[in-house]
């Protein structure tokens, strides 16, 4: 059985997203969210997290799900579930063959659902307003290069705007009250 090394800040951000599928910036967030991460830059987060879903893929703990046209999603396979369920904390660290009678978990406390959902959806916006954002600045570009195209592309970038900003708006409610939770505790 091949064994790999998966980092407890990693394998936290892996039980937030559990069961769901997710992209590697969805994973890359929880991860930064988790007080230890060894990573505070997005970037060389999102590549640590690239290198172990590949790491992952390849020892079958993750599978990558058929392309839908947008960002490559991922999910974890029952085999990572079953593996993991029997390790102790420090097997999870050293990667050891799973040993019965294990008494530790490696589960760490899930955070609260409605924290989980309301990050989950703040992504989600944010992801949405990036995309109608590179909309409406190619409707743009579309009608300063094909004038004959103005009218059309005119209106459409009229709709992505309108969209960017309800999303914005979504987007500010859902920080806000990210922010008023976590000032409380």
């Amino acid at each position: 059985m091949s064994m790999i090394h998966i980092k407890p800040e990693l394998l936290h951000a892996l039980n937030e997203i559990q069961g769901e599928s997710f992209t590697v910036a969805e994973l890359t967030t929880h991860y930064l969210e988790h007080p230890e991460s060894l990573h505070k830059g997005k970037k060389p987060a999102r590549q640590f997290i690239y290198r172990n879903i590949v790491r992952m893929i390849n020892t079958g703990f993750m599978e990558k799900l058929p392309d839908n046209g947008g960002w490559p999603k991922y999910r974890l396979t029952q085999k990572f579930r079953s593996h993991r369920s029997g390790l102790t904390e420090k097997e999870a660290l050293t990667s050891l063959p799973s040993k019965p009678n294990t008494s530790v978990k490696i589960q760490s406390a899930p955070p609260s659902k409605p924290i989980t959902a309301l990050r989950e959806r703040l992504n989600k916006h944010r992801s949405d307003m990036l995309c109608a954002l590179g909309e409406a600045e190619e409707y743009e570009s579309l009608c300063k290069e094909l004038p004959e195209l103005s009218e059309e592309a005119q209106a459409l970038y009229s709709e992505a705007r309108e969209r960017s900003a309800l999303l914005l708006g979504k987007i500010k409610a859902l920080e806000s009250l990210l922010s008023s939770r976590g000032s409380r505790k």
